[in-house]
């Protein structure tokens, strides 16, 4: 009995000591995790963009593997100081697993001279892994440290301005490195391609396949990805996916705000929807792009014809624009096919509706609620999305067939490849910048009609820029009722409200505000450029579209610097940026008289 009483004791004594350390422990553990997360990341940075001796490689390898035992060893000691191991590892099961394929390898190699896998070469798939790992573990650790930032009352528009700008700093720092480029590059050019890459533009200064080598070409990929989706959002949703519990009640509120979610419940869902969303929907683009041509031994090798489908397909579902061959698709072998077309096209065309119409019209969970519930429909919200975006691709098609028919189109064999054409051309050119057909022969006209859908956009929680089609939306119902003098303004039996009125107004006047005012910018900076391409390249900048006339790359600094602030703001957005930059003030209790005042 006195050997079961001095192990109650035992155990009592060790949960009182885990009780009172634990939160001393975890918070030391997290710093030292997310310094040594950072130092790591910054020697495999150093690795693959600088030219180094084998003795700082082999440095570099024994400070991975060192960070590697560190983060074993802060696994155990949190399970150890964990008061229910078992719900512990259930729920972190994913490191568990991480932890012990390490640790296989580790023994494999020291005691039992098995090399599972060569851990000898840096560059093998070992080193890739772990590389990937260290990435996941730097996001979670941004997304913890983020989520105590709401302690500091930080608004969602503050962190969201703030995340995109230490995308930008990082990418820049990264292409700006000699390893990343085939000749160098300069600051400005470095700038401006990491911003168009960050903001899912597409807009480049330098040829991308002739300026970048293939990690250049990956770090472009993975800012798009990342800016697609949003740095902030890929780190909360590893945190989430991988942490121990969920973020904090303020932290929802904010993911809420970002995301658009109607209710707090759904923020951390949406999160994790949109993430495997879109890993399924690039997933799919991959495999049939790879098909395709495979099918037609365009490309000389597998992998690089994974490569290519892998950087296509996730420029076009992010709405990025960018391209590893010059002149676009015009020459990879997708004009005059249909099947690549289509796969392009639904990929924009699902990257541009946005993540909450994607998920109320494809889940199986509301379609099942559909069927079972008569009266339960689309959301108001997915309705108008799929009614204004139907709208400009059907109307948009048709306007472009006529004016370029004696045209541009006037070299495409057949009247059904030309009309295929031209709705390729509407649909990639509003948010993707993808394009089949020369647009410098393209009419005046043609081109006033690309400005006005790229103007427009996408959709909200998309990977598209514009106004947004929503805000078109109200704005036109707003129009149509103050004609009419009507008070109401009305959608599905809903009233709109007058402050989504005021909203969408005032994001249609900032933004062509800052079109204008950049356009003239410009051309003080640019004296000898043609309004109707400084007009052009500003909005293609401002809305992240990406199309381009090809005059940016011939300008100097300063005009590069104000198509970078445009692609900036674009992505951001005017009224999101206004919020980070501004204070809200209390309304005066006091309510002046009514202003009279003569319009029109």
């Amino acid at each position: 009995m006195s050997l079961f009483g001095n192990h109650d004791e035992y155990n009592g004594k060790l949960r009182i000591h885990i009780v009172n350390n634990k939160d001393r422990v975890q918070l030391a553990l997290q710093i030292c995790s997310l310094v040594i997360s950072v130092v790591t990341i910054a020697c495999i940075f150093c690795y693959h963009g600088l030219f180094i001796t084998p003795q700082t490689k082999n440095l570099i390898r024994w400070m991975v593997h060192t960070s590697l035992f560190f983060y074993v060893f802060k696994y155990f000691v949190l399970l150890f100081y964990s008061l229910h191991r078992g719900k512990y590892i259930q729920q972190s099961w994913i490191e568990f697993v991480i932890i012990l394929l390490l640790i296989i390898q580790f023994l494999s190699v020291n005691i039992f001279h098995v090399d599972i896998v060569d851990a000898q070469n840096f560059e093998n798939i070992y080193l890739i892994f772990i590389q990937f790992y260290f990435l996941i573990m730097v996001l979670v650790e941004m997304a913890k440290m983020s989520s105590s930032l709401g302690n500091y009352h930080l608004s969602p528009p503050v962190l969201m301005v703030a995340s995109f700008l230490f995308l930008i700093a990082i990418g820049t720092l990264l292409l700006k490195m000699p390893r990343m480029t085939t000749h160098g590059i300069s600051f400005i050019d470095a700038l401006f391609t990491a911003t168009s890459a960050s903001c899912i533009t597409g807009l480049s200064v330098v040829s991308t396949p002739e300026t970048f080598t293939f990690k250049g070409q990956v770090v472009i990929l993975v800012l798009i990805q990342l800016g697609g989706m949003s740095i902030l959002s890929f780190a909360t949703f590893f945190s989430t996916f991988l942490s121990r519990s969920m973020v904090g009640l303020r932290y929802q509120y904010m993911i809420r705000d970002m995301m658009s979610a109607d209710r707090l419940s759904d923020s951390v869902g949406l999160l994790r929807s949109i993430v495997l969303t879109t890993f399924i929907i690039e997933l799919a683009g991959v495999a049939f792009l790879f098909t395709y041509w495979k099918s037609t031994g365009f490309f000389l090798s597998d992998k690089q014809n994974l490569f290519f489908s892998i950087f296509y397909t996730v420029s076009a579902f992010n709405n990025g624009g960018f391209v590893l061959i010059d002149d676009s698709l015009l020459n990879l072998g997708v004009p005059g096919s249909y099947f690549p077309q289509v796969v392009i096209m639904a990929l924009v065309f699902l990257g541009g509706i946005g993540f909450v119409t994607i998920r109320d019209f494809f889940s199986y969970r509301y379609i099942r609620e559909r069927n079972k519930y008569r009266w339960k429909t689309l959301m108001p919200q997915t309705k108008i999305v799929l009614y204004v975006t139907f709208a400009i691709i059907i109307v948009g098609s048709i306007l472009f067939f006529l004016l370029e028919y004696n045209n541009t189109l006037e070299g495409v064999d057949g009247f059904g490849n030309k009309v295929f054409t031209s709705i390729f051309q509407i649909v990639t050119c509003r948010t993707s910048g993808f394009n089949v057909l020369d647009l410098n022969a393209m009419h005046v006209s043609t081109i006033i009609l690309i400005l006005i859908a790229i103007f427009i956009g996408g959709s909200p929680s998309s990977t598209g820029g514009g106004i947004k089609t929503t805000t078109l939306f109200i704005v036109v119902k707003s129009v149509i009722a103050t004609v009419k003098g009507r008070k109401d303004i009305e959608f599905n039996h809903k009233s709109i409200s007058a402050s989504l009125v005021e909203r969408a107004t005032t994001i249609l006047m900032m933004s062509a505000a800052f079109i204008l005012i950049s356009c003239f910018l410009l051309t003080v900076v640019e004296p000898e450029v043609q309004l109707l391409h400084a007009l052009f390249e500003t909005s293609s900048a401002f809305t992240t579209c990406g199309l381009s006339t090809g005059e940016c790359a011939n300008w100097n600094w300063m005009a590069k610097v104000i198509l970078t602030v445009n692609m900036y703001c674009g992505r951001i957005g005017t009224l999101t940026l206004a919020f980070a930059l501004t204070r809200h003030k209390k309304e005066s209790p006091h309510q002046y008289p009514d202003l009279y005042i003569m319009l029109g």
